[in-house]
């Protein structure tokens, strides 16, 4: 049976892991999915020590026939992360395995800076050299990336089996941002529309994960949210806000659509579904008035699970199963 490795931060906190393990756990029919964990939480010196010991595995992975995979599939965002995938697929080219990149970062573009920039031309030689399948997350991206990487193919993120639509009432004013504490987040924003939204709806509440305290008392800071409390939430609410600078498919859109929640993002997130709401970033006025209308008239949650369909696992396991298939020579 062919066996296709993942390498990234799969034991770190993020979506990014959560679809790795997601992959890994449903890997196309016929196949055989490994994880190796490239990233930890921690110190330059931590994240350097658990670079090289990932290096080191996957080489002795590559001398041995048995443990040796046929696919090894990258998960990277950009600067740092790009440069430790790098290395991780000249080892697996000379070793004559296939390679698959799958850029998940919302900044890789302007990391790269432009289609010209020193940085695009060696990353697009170097793709070519090593033969990568090279995936993006949509085609929003792919018009985007391609000039400035090459030739890429257009795979979603996939939402797990295990978030659907609950059976009790939701919640009818609580609002949710669950993410990182990260300035591209947009957590201190989001908090200051929703203190313009309770002057017309005072009895609103928000949970936010990536936060751990807060000074407001109608503000529940949740740290990080593991999976069983996300579904109860995603569940229960009445609404997601997803005010963030960049994505690059913001996994808890999806998730929440497969939930039958409402979300409302910033218009920097490129190719949403239909029935995502989107506002302009940073324009507090707007969200204020936007999130006071979705609240009286919520998106129909049949339709939001409609249009989550097509990131179930089913369907993107079997893609991955061609981009695999068309990358390896197994029959």
């Amino acid at each position: 049976m062919p066996k296709v490795l993942h390498i990234g931060p799969c034991d770190s906190p993020g979506g990014m892991a959560n679809v790795m393990h997601i992959l890994a756990e449903h890997p196309p029919e016929g196949w055989q999915a490994d994880l190796l964990a490239s990233h930890v939480v921690g110190s330059p010196w931590a994240k350097w020590r658990a670079y090289r010991k990932a290096r080191h595995t996957l080489i002795q992975m590559l001398e041995h026939p048995e443990r040796r995979p046929d696919v090894v599939h990258l998960h990277t965002a950009a600067d740092w992360s790009w440069w430790r995938k790098r290395r991780f697929a000249a080892l697996a080219f000379r070793a004559g395995c296939k390679v698959v990149v799958h850029i998940h970062s919302g900044q890789f573009d302007a990391w790269l800076g432009s289609s010209d920039s020193k940085r695009s031309n060696s990353i697009t030689a170097f793709l070519k050299e090593v033969q990568s399948q090279t995936i993006v997350l949509s085609h929003g991206w792919k018009h985007i990336l391609e000039p400035m990487v090459g030739p890429v193919q257009v795979l979603n993120n996939p939402i797990s089996n295990h978030l659907v639509e609950g059976s009790a009432e939701r919640d009818p004013h609580h609002l949710l941002l669950l993410g990182r504490n990260d300035p591209v987040k947009g957590h201190e924003f989001a908090i200051q529309v929703c203190e313009q939204v309770r002057q017309v709806v005072p009895d609103l509440k928000v949970t936010m994960s990536g936060i751990t305290s807060s000074s407001h008392k109608w503000i529940s800071a949740r740290g990080w949210v593991e999976e069983e409390e996300k579904l109860r939430l995603l569940q229960s609410a009445s609404l997601l806000l997803v005010p963030s600078a960049f994505e690059g498919q913001p996994l808890v859109v999806l998730e929440a659509m497969s939930c039958g929640l409402p979300v409302l993002v910033s218009d920097r997130l490129l190719s949403m579904p239909k029935g995502v709401n989107v506002a302009s970033f940073e324009n507090r006025e707007l969200w204020a008035s936007k999130i006071i209308q979705m609240l009286k008239q919520p998106t129909n949650s049949t339709f939001l699970i409609a249009q989550a369909e097509p990131y179930k696992i089913p369907a993107v396991s079997k893609k991955w199963g061609e981009v695999y298939c068309t990358s390896s020579t197994v029959e």
